[in-house]
């Protein structure tokens, strides 16, 4: 009679456990940031970039290719000067062959932050990804980080990147294999 009490209270105890609500999310899921028409894991990625800042514009090449599991790439200029090679993955981004006049910690820090976040938003490992908050309104998605960063995706494929804090814009435009710029 004790063990059935006992065996009573235990398994009301488990069901009191069980969970009510389903595991999987029936919510409408936000698509990843990164198409495959706007990115290729396994090809050379060009765009157009401009990077503009309160007091200036900067214009260039951006080239990316995903080697060995990570994402190398280059930043070059319009007159064919390379500003800065550099590495990245989930848990940090590399500066490589700075130009001299931005081989300054606090630049190459920021540069640094904000590449990683633009290449890394999709990767499930990249914690800042992960607390970023999504949304797809208009044609636009939108993702946030803390009001501190901020990437759009346009309809047009056009892709901008926002750092707020520094007031940088990075604008991207990607370059076809024939070297066009795409416009929709």
């Amino acid at each position: 009679m004790r063990y059935l009490v006992i065996n009573s209270i235990f398994l009301l105890f488990f069901a009191s456990c069980t969970l009510s609500k389903p595991l999987v999310s029936k919510e409408k899921q936000t698509p990843l940031f990164w198409t495959q028409e706007l990115r290729d894991d396994t090809q050379r990625n060009d765009f157009r970039i401009t990077i503009s800042t309160p007091t200036a514009n900067i214009t260039g090449i951006f080239m990316v290719k995903k080697i060995e599991g990570k994402w190398k790439g280059s930043i070059i200029n319009e007159f064919g000067i390379k500003v800065l090679d550099f590495e990245t993955t989930a848990k940090k981004c590399k500066l490589l062959n700075v130009l001299s006049f931005i081989d300054k910690w606090y630049i190459k820090n920021t540069f640094a932050s904000d590449i990683q976040f633009i290449m890394e938003i999709d990767n499930p490992n990249f914690s800042f990804g992960s607390k970023a908050i999504k949304s797809f309104t208009n044609n636009i998605l939108t993702i946030n980080y803390k009001n501190k960063k901020e990437f759009r995706r346009f309809s047009n494929e056009k892709i901008e990147f926002i750092n707020l804090k520094y007031s940088l814009i990075y604008t991207f435009t990607k370059i076809d294999t024939n070297n066009k710029i795409l416009t929709n």
